[in-house]
């Protein structure tokens, strides 16, 4: 930037800021703004092929501004991904004042929420930081909507006969310190651990009576915990034959587990198309997002706990507290809108 500043102050006074921004490959705007702080620019001491003032000619508005850079640093110095989480785990641990006194002033949780990552990002990019995403695309959108046409004139043209409230979609999603059409299932929890060790002898049996609860190394679902969920949950909750609706996982498809549906439960488990959830898996349409911004939301007013058996009991309350709050007419409209009927 220097270099092309300089060079302008040797133009005629007769040339263009226009044309030799176009030469330049530069807009206009940007120059001009350039232009305006001419003398900041050249006078700055950086010693860089680019130098910028790159936050350091603007005041922070907060006062822990160099403290939070500090922290930010020492995250990358240590080679970690650093993620908005990681600024509002410290704004939470070293200026809940503050926090809270921001959120209050915002209209609604949700969109409290929102802002603060704003903030957050905003003052990495302040900082030199920049935002990477990976975001590639296995499928375009005009091959999942004809999958999601072609799916629903499939399942309704098997399933048609089965009452509304006997259709039933299971599906799993991550939560850190992370449904029939009438009403909605209780959630089932995995809590990382080893079966049958300390978490699940002494901690599980202390957790709110409203979910099923299973122990995994990972916390994910494999065949195991896919097992107790259908056996100690689904087949109690179910009133008549049913099609029990997931995703191509495969703990979800083994021959045991279609076997156990179909004999112990007396219903069929439909296997989604692969690859396409995110335009046919019901509960990933319209219900895991705001799921996981409402759980979000709740993290950021919860009382810091520090131990991992507090954490893992937050999350678990966390969980019930913004699950009961899902309205059942959000699962009714994921469904219409990711299998509808009338598309057979």
């Amino acid at each position: 930037m220097k270099a092309l500043l300089q060079k302008h102050s040797m133009l005629g006074p007769c040339s263009s800021d226009r044309e030799f921004a176009r030469k330049e490959n530069v807009p206009i705007a940007t120059l001009r703004g350039w232009l305006a702080r001419k003398e900041e620019f050249l006078q700055s001491k950086k010693h860089t092929s680019n130098a910028t003032l790159s936050g350091h000619g603007h005041s922070e508005a907060v006062d822990f501004g160099d403290a939070l850079a500090s922290f930010m640093d020492s995250v990358r110095d240590h080679e970690k991904f650093l993620t908005t989480a990681h600024l509002v785990t410290w704004l939470k641990n070293h200026q809940p004042a503050w926090l809270d006194s921001y959120l209050e002033g915002k209209v609604d949780p949700s969109r409290a929420y929102k802002a603060l990552l704003g903030w957050c990002q905003a003052f990495a990019h302040r900082h030199g930081f920049s935002q990477r995403v990976p975001c590639a695309s296995k499928r375009t959108q005009e091959d999942l909507q004809a999958t999601r046409i072609e799916y629903a004139q499939s399942f309704w043209s098997k399933y048609g006969a089965y009452d509304r409230g006997n259709i039933i979609n299971i599906d799993e999603t991550g939560v850190h310190y992370d449904m029939p059409p009438r009403r909605k299932l209780p959630p089932c929890i995995i809590v990382r651990g080893q079966p049958g060790g300390p978490v699940e002898q002494d901690e599980l049996p202390t957790y709110p009576r409203d979910a099923i609860y299973a122990v995994q190394e990972n916390a994910w679902m494999d065949e195991r915990v896919w097992d107790i969920y259908l056996r100690e949950l689904v087949q109690y909750e179910i009133e008549a034959p049913s099609v029990v609706v997931v995703d191509n996982l495969s703990a979800h498809v083994t021959p045991a587990a279609c076997e156990l549906v179909r004999g112990d439960l007396y219903s069929v488990l439909e296997e989604l198309p692969a690859n396409a959830t995110s335009t046919v898996q019901p509960l990933d349409v319209g219900v895991m997002g705001p799921f996981k911004a409402k759980c979000r939301t709740e993290w950021l007013h919860e009382v810091k706990v520090t131990t991992a058996a507090e954490k893992r009991l937050a999350m678990v309350k966390r969980i019930l507290k913004v699950w009961e709050s899902i309205p059942p007419a959000m699962v009714i409209r994921s469904f219409d809108k990711a299998i509808p009927c009338d598309e057979s």
